[in-house]
């Protein structure tokens, strides 16, 4: 019975995580080329924000998503102790972490120029990537929050363990990405470069992640079918 209404809390909460990840990867779709918007800027403005202060804001959301895997890789590996109190602060982090996303979100929005920043493929990159990251680790926060008591328990806890390790892959890409575009590439974008994405010249569409986001919808409505019949 009380893996039957877990069952079903997954898939009311996963119907709205799927909506999530699909409603942020339409957005990345947008600033493809041709989905951009042409801003011509005439004389100069009257107030800005100097582009330091993106700078500075954005590594506060890395530092608190890239705490918070580090404990849940901690607590999947250990059941000691310190490993369930590191548990018990994942959540909070990650939900700190993407308030300050979205703040550096909001910052990197308002001080880039739209024009400029769409340009080439590596700002629509990294523009794509971070509305990714930004939407996962949220998702990620609440449904971890949600779910908790259930998340380390037997095979479960490598669940957990993938989904993080996916969500510090992203932020790690989009970080570099952002750095590359200060000119401070990192050896994640040459690294990057050894298999196959010149971050300075390709542009990858994200069509193929709305195809998973569609199969991802559809196995989770085959769930719920499966645990309507499982509780009648």
């Amino acid at each position: 019975m009380r893996q039957n209404q877990f069952l079903g809390r997954v898939i009311r909460t996963g119907s709205f995580a799927t909506a999530a990840l699909a409603t942020g990867a339409t957005a990345a779709l947008a600033h493809s080329e041709g989905g951009g918007v042409k801003v011509v800027l005439e004389g100069a403005d009257r107030f800005s924000i100097p582009p330091v202060y993106h700078i500075l804001v954005v590594h506060f959301p890395i530092a608190l998503w890239l705490t918070a895997a580090l404990f849940i890789f901690i607590r999947v590996f250990s059941a000691s102790e310190l490993a369930v109190r590191l548990q018990k602060a994942v959540w909070p982090l990650i939900l700190l972490g993407s308030l300050a996303g979205f703040v550096a979100y909001g910052l990197g929005l308002a001080i880039y120029p739209w024009s400029a920043i769409t340009e080439s493929p590596l700002g629509r990159n990294h523009i794509m990537l971070a509305t990714w990251t930004l939407t996962y680790w949220t998702v990620l926060g609440v449904l971890g929050y949600r779910y908790r008591r259930f998340l380390f328990d037997g095979a479960q806890k490598w669940v957990t363990f993938v989904l993080t390790l996916i969500g510090t892959a992203v932020v790690t890409i989009t970080g570099t990405l952002g750095g590359s575009l200060t000119g401070t590439p990192s050896l994640v974008t040459k690294g990057l470069g050894k298999i196959g994405w010149e971050v300075y010249m390709t542009f990858y569409l994200p069509t193929w992640m709305l195809v998973v986001f569609g199969l991802g919808a559809v196995t989770i409505i085959t769930l719920g079918f499966l645990g309507s019949r499982a509780r009648g």
